[in-house]
C-alpha cells in the first residue's frame, strides 16, 4: 500500500482519494488506507458511516495537497499566506457537518493551487474533535494564526 521508503501512496491511489465523494466514500483506496492506519472501526462516540465520511474528507484533502504537509505551518497561517479570504475562512470555521466537507475540498484545492504547505493535523482535529468546548478550542487554535498573519501582512503594507 504505502511505499516502504517514502511512506507515500502510489499515484493511482492518491488520484482515487482526490476523487472521493465524502457523502459516499465507498472506494477500495479509502479502506486500504483506513486498515493500514488501523482506523477501520469507528470509536463509540461516532457512527461508522460518519467516521468513514470524515476520514474520506481528510484523505481527499491530503491527496490534493500531497507533499505540502508541514507541521510547522498552522492551517490558519497557511490560509492567510495563500490569500484565502476572511469570508471564506469564517464560513469554514462555522461550517456544520454537511457543509464542512465541501468547504474543505475547496480549501485543499486552493492550497494546492498556491503550493502552500499547511499542517493537516489541524484539519484532522477540525473534523474529529467532538462538539462543544473542545471543538471551539480547535477553531480558536486555527483562527489565531490566521488573524495574526493577516495583521502582520497589513503592518508590512
Amino acid at each position: 500500500m504505502l511505499h516502504p521508503e517514502t511512506g507515500r501512496l502510489p499515484n493511482g491511489d492518491r488520484a482515487a482519494l482526490r476523487r472521493i465523494d465524502p457523502d459516499t466514500p465507498v472506494t477500495p483506496t479509502l479502506w486500504k488506507v483506513l486498515l493500514e492506519l488501523d482506523q477501520g472501526d469507528a470509536p463509540d462516540w461516532i457512527g461508522q458511516t460518519k467516521w468513514e465520511q470524515r476520514w474520506a474528507t481528510l484523505l481527499m484533502g491530503m491527496a490534493h495537497c500531497a507533499g505540502l504537509h508541514d507541521y510547522n505551518v498552522p492551517l490558519g497561517q497557511a490560509l492567510a499566506e495563500a490569500g484565502w479570504s476572511e469570508t471564506r475562512f469564517v464560513r469554514l470555521l462555522e461550517a456544520d457537518d454537511e457543509t464542512l466537507p465541501v468547504l474543505l475540498r475547496r480549501m485543499a484545492q486552493y492550497l494546492a493551487s498556491k503550493q502552500q504547505p499547511a499542517n493537516w493535523d489541524d484539519v484532522r482535529q477540525l473534523l474529529f474533535v467532538q462538539s462543544g468546548e473542545a471543538a471551539e478550542d480547535v477553531r480558536l487554535r486555527i483562527a489565531r494564526p490566521y488573524y495574526r498573519t493577516l495583521h502582520a501582512q497589513e503592518q508590512d503594507d
